[in-house]
């Protein structure tokens, strides 16, 4: 039987790959809210948990996020709606487009 994952990744990787329970969704969305991580959930087989986790704990944390990817029947951002740490948002975000110029007076 499948089981959903709740994986945190960093720019090198996976970092961490936990079953999801009512328990560790809180906790694992507010450690992703404080640190520069993601936080994603992923449906896996319990033999490719194994062989994931395996390289994970070896130090080849990228391949074990594309083996992730690769594996799961499933995968979906966590939002951080589902947690009750408010999100850091940035107040003003421009996107650049054909109507901005540089005006020289």
């Amino acid at each position: 039987m499948n089981d959903s994952w709740i994986a945190i990744v960093d720019r090198k990787g996976l970092r961490q790959l936990v079953l999801e329970t009512s328990h560790a969704l809180p906790f694992l969305i507010r450690r992703a809210s404080r640190e520069d991580v993601e936080c994603f959930w992923a449906v896996l087989e319990p033999q490719h948990v194994i062989f994931i986790e395996r390289l994970r704990r070896s130090g080849n944390a990228t391949s074990a996020l594309r083996w992730v990817d690769y594996l799961a029947t499933d995968v979906g951002r966590m939002s951080l709606d589902d947690s009750t740490v408010p999100p850091q948002l940035p107040v003003d975000v421009t996107i650049p487009d054909n109507r901005d110029r540089e005006w020289n007076y």
